[in-house]
Formats: structure tokens, C-alpha cells, sequence
């Protein structure tokens, strides 16, 4: 048998392989520092801005700039469309005119519905979150994990612009919360001291007068009127201790407190409340109050602002906690077309439930009455 002899290898058969392999490994090892380099000026640049919008804009002019893309967008959903915020380094004088962009919306919604990065003609479709979107041009060797590592980047930095802004949103209601009780609290001074001022001084007068005078001859006549004077004195004494704070709250509880406030209300206003409260035990002292003053605050804006003609107060338990609903009859309103000041009230409301842990929902609509829903999650219920 002939024994085959090896061919010899060509001059250079291996050196072409190994170089082109050592070239692979700098060129990555070089687009690997490259993308980190971009990451770090990435998050330098959005770490400070607490604007969505210039957010936006920064992490794209940082993505062109280090010439990853040659040209791009930064677009935001509203309730309508998506709104372009930002253009990177782009020559057109008219967006909407650029070739490229023909369809661009459409294919950015639908990345925008599947939250992934897609790819249209010449674009990068990069999704941030579920309302912004990246559209990229001009890509050359960019990999996933890259454009993953920007989107876990730019995301985080947005969702901290939305809790900014609602931190910021939340301080001004309680900005204007404060103001309110401060004003509130002046004025109930006020009339507190115009009550005891003009009837309670002026009645405690008549009976000094009243006394002075049956000192000297006693009148049976006179004397039964300053007995009508002085009972008329203590059940002005009692209603204002009454709307201070009612005795029965903490005496008989929050249904017995409530049948009381709307017994008044009926007498005062002649609207018709009824009552009804369904707990197989007392709540404890803060919840009560806490529900006791929301009725209050909701009864009397019904008396104010309502025109109603009846009222209902229900407290139940539901789902491990506390519910309580009032309801009216009255003119209705929009709840989102309220001017701040009209808000206070209903801000006083949800903060006081919000200190426990509860809630506070309205739903109302011009002409057709108001329902508000208040609840509390509770132990004892």
C-alpha cells in the first residue's frame, strides 16, 4: 500500500488567521471600552436633570455624540401622540420632511405596545419604559447588551424625574394643606369668639342685670325670663363644646356620633341624612375620628356647595377594613375641574385617612349627586 506523504503547509497559511484574530480581539476589546465610556457619560449627564423632557434630550445627544448613531429622536407618549422632545444632530430644517421618518410613528407605538427593541428601515426602535421611546439612525456594531445596559440606564433616571415630580406635587398639596388648616383654625377661632362674645357674653350680661335687679325686689316674671335666658345660655355652651368635639364620640362611639351630627344637620339646613352603620365592634379612638371628621368635612360641603335635598352616611366593613360612603342628591360637579382652593377640603380628607393607611375616592359629575368613599384598613372592625 502507498503511503500518502502530508502536503506541505503554504508559506503564511497561519499568520493571515492569527492576525485577523488578534484584530477581532483589540476591536472588541476597544468597542467594549467604548461602550463603557459611553455608559459613564451617559449616567453623568442624566444623573442631575429632573426634567423628562431635557432628559431625554441629553441621553441622545450623548448617544450621537459619541458616534454610535449618526442621527436620532427622543420621543414621549401623551394621550394622543407621540410627541418628538428631541433631535440628535440632525441637518434636516423640517423633521417631519426627512425621508427616513415616514412611518417612524407607527413603528415606534408598536415598539412602544411590545417593549423591545425593533428595527425599521434604518432605525433603531429603542423603547425606555412604556412612554418614551429612542429612534436611532445610522447604527454601526451595536450590541444588545449595550443598548440594554442604556435603556436600564435612561429608564432608571426617568423613573426618578416621575417620583421627583410626584414628591414634589405631593409637598405643594401639603404646602397648601397647612395654609388651609391654619386659615381654618383662625377662623373657627374667630367664631368661637364671636359666639361667645355676642351671645354668650351678651345673655351673661342680661343675667347679671337680670340678678342685680331681683336682688332688690324680687320679680316672678322677670325671674322666669332669666331662667329662659340661662337655659338658652347653656344650650348655646353645649353646641359650641358640640362642635369643638362631640362628647357622644367618645362616650357612645362613632354611630351614635354620627346619627347626632346628622339629627343637627337636618334641623339646621333641613336636609334629610340617614344613617346607617354596620360594625360588629367599636373602631379604635384614631379611626373613629378619623371617619367622625371625614362625614363632617363631606356633610358640610353637601350644606354648602350640594343644593341637596337628602344625604346618606354608610359605614361597613369591607374587605378587612373599613368603608364608609356618603352620598347626595345634589348638583353634582367635576371633580377634575376643581380650582385649588376648592380642593383643600377633600385634600384634608385624603391626608387624614392617608395617615392610617386609608384612602379617599369621589365620583361626581354635573346633575347627578356625589358619592364619597372613604376607607380604612382596621384590626377591630
Amino acid at each position: 500500500m502507498t503511503r500518502m506523504r502530508a502536503l506541505p503547509l503554504r508559506s503564511g497559511t497561519h499568520a493571515p488567521t492569527l492576525a485577523t484574530s488578534r484584530r477581532a480581539g483589540v476591536g472588541d476589546a476597544a468597542r467594549r471600552t467604548h461602550e463603557l465610556e459611553t455608559l459613564h457619560r451617559l449616567a453623568r449627564r442624566v444623573a442631575s436633570e429632573g426634567e423628562p423632557r431635557l432628559l431625554l434630550e441629553r441621553a441622545l445627544d450623548t448617544l450621537v455624540a459619541m458616534g454610535w448613531f449618526t442621527c436620532g429622536e427622543a420621543l414621549l407618549a401623551d394621550d394622543t401622540r407621540l410627541a418628538t422632545v428631541a433631535v440628535g444632530r440632525c441637518d434636516a430644517v423640517d423633521c417631519d420632511a426627512c425621508p427616513l421618518r415616514d412611518g417612524l410613528e407607527e413603528g415606534a407605538r408598536e415598539a412602544l405596545r411590545s417593549g423591545a427593541v425593533t428595527h425599521r428601515g434604518q432605525w433603531h426602535l429603542v423603547p425606555i419604559g412604556s412612554d418614551a421611546l429612542f429612534a436611532l439612525a445610522g447604527a454601526e456594531d451595536v450590541s444588545e447588551s449595550f443598548l440594554a445596559a442604556v435603556v436600564e440606564l435612561v429608564d432608571a433616571a426617568l423613573k426618578r424625574t416621575h417620583l421627583h415630580a410626584r414628591l414634589a406635587e405631593k409637598e405643594q398639596q401639603r404646602s397648601r394643606l397647612l395654609q388651609a388648616v391654619l386659615s381654618a383654625q383662625e377662623e373657627e377661632r374667630g367664631r368661637i369668639s364671636r359666639d361667645l362674645h355676642d351671645q354668650i357674653g351678651q345673655s351673661l350680661t342680661a343675667l347679671l342685670l337680670g340678678l342685680d335687679r331681683n336682688l332688690e325686689a324680687p320679680d316672678p316674671e322677670d325671674l322666669a325670663k332669666l331662667k329662659e335666658i340661662a337655659s338658652i345660655t347653656l344650650a348655646d355652651v353645649r353646641r359650641i363644646a358640640l362642635d369643638l368635639r362631640p362628647s357622644v364620640l367618645d362616650e357612645l362611639g362613632l354611630e351614635a356620633a354620627l346619627r347626632r351630627f346628622a339629627r343637627d344637620t337636618h334641623e339646621r339646613y333641613g336636609i334629610d341624612v340617614r344613617v346607617l352603620v354596620t360594625l360588629s365592634a367599636r373602631l379604635g379612638h384614631q379611626e373613629e375620628t378619623v371617619l367622625y371628621r371625614v362625614a363632617q368635612e363631606a356633610l358640610t360641603n353637601v350644606v354648602r356647595h350640594a343644593g341637596a335635598r337628602a344625604a346618606s352616611v354608610v359605614v361597613t366593613v369591607s374587605h378587612g377594613g373599613v368603608q364608609l360612603v356618603v352620598e347626595d342628591d345634589g348638583v353634582g360637579f367635576d371633580p377634575k375641574a376643581l380650582a385649588a382652593a376648592e380642593q383643600v377640603g377633600l385634600m384634608g380628607m385624603r391626608e387624614r385617612l392617608e395617615l392610617l393607611g386609608g384612602s379617599l375616592g369621589i365620583e361626581s359629575a354635573r346633575g347627578e349627586g356625589c358619592s364619597l368613599y372613604a376607607r380604612l384598613p382596621s384590626r377591630r372592625a
